[in-house]
């Protein structure tokens, strides 16, 4: 992508009087606004003038009709119109992507990317006296990331920032380890994580490593709403410096994954009995997940087809490891190779999705969840119950979100280790390090130490060298307990059941309702409203015994903090069922977290069965009811 011309000025290029007659009032104000930019380019001006002509009012609704929304996770959105104008193809052919990104206020294109990297260097700027400030730049794979890498970098340069750049797409764990290894003040990385390919963002860190707090993000929305869309980059301050990262970061950023290994042994016990295919699923973890693996002697065969580094991720359906469809390719490929466990990262590399093959069961697909519980389980027997000159001082922690299993809560507890619950987002789980470093530095008694940290949603942390979830650890993690498990004669699965018949059978469903429309937020915050004021029934048709509203209540977690208020209602039934609600912060989702706990039974595949088909009746009973509320 290159800079664009311009070619229209403000007087040859109105509003014309049907678009007032076809759009709100508030779109019309924007779009004119934006049409008198004294910099309009020709992609832009083209785009708009051919939106207009063929009367695409909810096209231009989408692009112009709300802002783009800055949250604790940054920012996301398409970059590619759901009706891409022919100037932004530029002639490119009909089965590839435009040459440039969509245009619109809400849209991620180059003019939104420079004015939010704006706005984030003026919160920096007011939160610290220190100069040169330093910022590390990363992106993934996805169409335009490169564009907005550069674009990202040249601004804060020319803004007098020192500026650390990956010339070629990393994982977003990586950049967290980069930042704290450089000692920088901040981070950029542009990815949209696991969402379609249609879909840019900007995830922004600070200098620990992790995403910015809520307070932080609302202290950079209201410097990036203070800048006009007509900004140019200041001039006039001596410019800053640009450094390529090379591959020295890459190998500290290995050794501080290998430094997670518990049990060589287990490893070794990986390399005789464990067959992988691994799918990067066209994402940055190819550059990560085989050269972790292979350092300890393991190989695995990546999945054909899904191997290259591509932002349209060609014959995918789904990027995102939650869905199971991620891994299908994959394991038809592990089927054919006689491989016994299959892996998936999502495009960012900090997600990991799994399936395991057990000879009694066949193939299958690991929950978030489950990872997390074997994962954590592994870390907890491993590493508390070390002795000597091994053991660790300090209080052991496991950090997990309230919509986490609890069967990592029994494990944590069963192992001596301190549970401690977050809201949902790593962001929080990254917050309770950095608290948990600042005790520390006042006196070493006060020494927390993590164990893991995980979330439901694929998300896992081992060492706080990092401080976001990590998708490339959790791999090689994940190889190290499937070899303990192997050693002791045990499928991941068969391990999974063991610790079900010791703690409780545990199964969770999460379901997803989408309201991407201009008015999506206020429909969101309805919808929450109104199970606030009437809540929604449990699976047998009950009432909740209990009901936690993390907005309007105060909350604090278990040592004692108090928690920030979030739009998350969680309802308890009889029984030990939960239901959890949430807008998500940052795609235009609610999220429905279903819960359910039972003694283990002796045939656990039937239990299985019968627990998932409960989860799916009550959601529908869920479902009906939502539908109901939208519509009154």
């Amino acid at each position: 992508m290159r800079p664009l011309e311009t070619s229209h000025s403000p007087a040859s290029f109105r509003l014309p009087e049907r678009a007032q007659d076809n759009l709100a009032p508030r779109t019309a104000a924007l779009l004119s606004d934006f049409l008198a930019l004294p910099d309009l380019s020709f992609v832009e001006a083209g785009s708009i003038a051919e939106l207009l002509a063929d009367a695409r009012w909810e096209e231009i609704e989408h692009r112009f009709g709300r802002g783009l929304f800055f949250g604790t996770g940054g920012i996301r959105s398409r970059t590619i119109g759901r009706v891409p104008t022919a100037a932004e193809r530029g002639g490119a052919d009909p089965a590839d992507p435009p040459r440039f990104p969509a245009v619109g206020s809400a849209m991620l294109n180059e003019r939104t990317v420079r004015r939010t990297v704006l706005g984030f260097a003026e919160y920096l700027r007011r939160a610290s006296a220190r100069r040169p400030l330093s910022v590390v730049i990363a992106r993934d794979t996805r169409l335009f990331s490169a564009a907005f890498a550069d674009v990202c970098a040249e601004t804060l340069r020319k803004l007098g920032f020192q500026i650390w750049l990956f010339p070629v797409e990393r994982p977003t764990p990586e950049l967290s380890f980069a930042i704290r290894r450089l000692a920088a003040d901040a981070g950029i990385m542009v990815t949209a994580s696991h969402n379609p390919p249609w879909d840019n963002g900007l995830k922004v860190y600070l200098s620990d490593g992790s995403q910015i707090t809520a307070e932080a993000a609302e202290a950079v929305s209201r410097s990036i709403e203070a800048i006009s869309f007509a900004s140019p980059v200041p001039e006039g301050e001596a410019p800053g410096t640009l450094c390529h990262l090379g591959a020295d970061c890459d190998q500290a950023y290995f050794e501080a994954i290998e430094s997670t290994i518990l049990e060589p042994d287990a490893i070794e016990s990986a390399r005789r009995s464990i067959r992988i295919v691994y799918t990067p699923l066209h994402g940055v973890g190819v550059h990560a997940v085989p050269a972790l693996l292979a350092r300890q002697g393991i190989a695995c065969s990546l999945a054909i087809g899904q191997e290259s580094p591509d932002g349209r991720f060609p014959g995918v359906s789904s990027a995102n490891p939650e869905d199971p469809r991620s891994l299908a390719q994959a394991i038809r490929q592990a089927e054919a190779e006689g491989a016994n466990l299959v892996l998936g990262t999502d495009p960012d590399a900090d997600r990991l999705g799994a399936a395991t093959f057990d000879p009694a069961a066949g193939w299958r697909i690991l929950t978030g969840n489950q990872i997390a519980a074997l994962l954590a389980y592994h870390r907890c027997e491993r590493t508390v119950h070390r002795s000597g000159k091994d053991r660790i001082s300090g209080t052991p922690v496991l950090l997990k979100t309230f919509v986490t299993t609890d069967l990592l809560r029994a494990i944590a507890e069963a192992s001596g280790v301190r549970c401690v619950e977050t809201l949902t987002g790593f962001k929080y789980i990254a917050a309770k390090l950095r608290r948990y470093e600042e005790m520390a530095s006042g006196d070493p008694r006060d020494r927390h130490w993590l164990v893991f940290g995980g979330e439901e949603s694929h998300g896992s942390l081992a060492t706080d060298r990092v401080r976001e979830k990590d998708g490339n650890a959790a791999a090689l993690q994940l190889v190290e307990v499937a070899g303990w498990a192997a050693r002791e004669g045990k499928t991941l699965l068969g391990l999974l059941d063991s610790l079900y018949r010791r703690f409780g059978f545990f199964a969770e469903r999460l379901e997803t309702l989408t309201l991407e429309s201009a008015d999506g937020s206020e429909q969101r915050s309805r919808l929450l409203r109104s199970f606030r004021q009437s809540p929604p029934v449990g699976p047998d048709g009950v009432l909740p015994m209990d009901t936690e509203d993390f907005d309007r209540e105060r909350h604090w977690d278990a040592d004692g903090d108090l928690l920030p208020r979030e739009a998350f209602l969680r309802f308890s039934f009889p029984g030990g069922e939960r239901l959890a609600i949430r807008c998500s912060g940052t795609e235009p989702k609610m999220k429905f977290y279903l819960f359910h706990r039972a003694e283990a039974e002796d045939d656990l595949r039937a239990q299985e069965k019968r627990a998932e088909a409960r989860l799916s009746s009550w959601w529908q009973t869920i479902e009906a009811e939502v539908e109901s509320r939208r519509s009154r």
